[in-house]
């Protein structure tokens, strides 16, 4: 077992774990150094025992906690990087690259940039790699992420009108597949399955193991069916209401049933 504390930088919003100097509570502030340089972080997990198991071979160590001149080279590395936005767009836009501009941070010493961007396709920067080199005279990292990945960074209102899970509280993003979608009865077509990002949401995930135990009481649809009206096919389940939509030959509508008013056919 380790003791570690879970941190988050600015950039890409992601757990970390690193090596406390001193017990941290949730929403400290604090240095670490790494390879690219000193980076301010904010706690987001306390100090605790973790399995090395679940740990990368390599930790890296708070140096401690953030000083006040850490909070204002931060926030100077944040004006710097606003006012440079529409600089870092016209070299995009001089070589003629499709990519989107996400965002731009530093250490706290600047002396490397760190650029996210998005694309559909896969880009050629090289150049661009060049023109960024000369113009912030620091070593430039341009990575590629998705637009899951910039729907977190930017946050906004989902469908259901609160703020985005993956901007808000989420860590990791979970799996997300059409097979949910098919599981809670929702419709493709609709767009309402779908978040800013253009994505399948990520809060299907979240009742994906209560429909699919809630639809092992119910028949499949088109399953042959007996009821007090005769035989007929299953058109349509509620697992909140336990009740099963049955489809007659002989009828132009459709009749409901509760779980117990139907048994299989045969």
């Amino acid at each position: 077992m380790t003791e570690v504390i879970g941190v988050k930088y600015e950039e890409n919003d992601l757990l970390s774990y690193v090596l406390p100097d001193q017990a941290y509570e949730k929403n400290d502030l604090v240095v670490v150094p790494l390879r690219k340089g000193n980076r301010l972080a904010q706690v987001v997990q306390a100090n605790q025992d973790l399995d090395d198991k679940v740990l990368p071979a390599q930790v890296d160590r708070v140096l401690g906690p953030a000083r006040q001149q850490d909070l204002e080279r931060y926030r100077a590395n944040q004006i710097f990087a606003q006012d440079n936005m529409t600089a870092v767009k016209d070299m995009i836009a001089n070589r003629n690259l499709k990519m989107k501009l996400v965002s731009i941070a530093f250490p706290l010493d600047r002396s490397h940039v760190f650029i996210s961007f998005t694309a559909e396709h896969r880009v050629d920067f090289r150049q661009l790699l060049k023109d960024l080199a000369g113009y912030f005279r620091a070593r430039i990292e341009l990575r590629q992420i998705n637009t899951r990945d910039e729907a977190k960074i930017f946050g906004g209102l989902g469908p259901c009108g609160r703020p985005l899970c993956c901007s808000s509280f989420l860590g990791d993003f979970p799996p997300v597949s059409i097979k949910m979608v098919k599981n809670q009865g929702l419709s493709l077509n609709t767009g309402k399955t779908t978040g800013l990002c253009g994505r399948l949401l990520c809060c299907l995930s979240f009742e994906d193991d209560f429909y699919r135990e809630a639809k092992q009481k119910f028949p499949d649809f088109g399953s042959p069916v007996e009821t007090a009206e005769g035989s007929g096919t299953v058109a349509g389940m509620d697992v909140f209401a336990e009740t099963v939509k049955v489809r007659f030959e002989d009828r132009a509508s459709l009749l409901t049933y509760s779980l117990e008013e139907i048994s299989l056919h045969g």
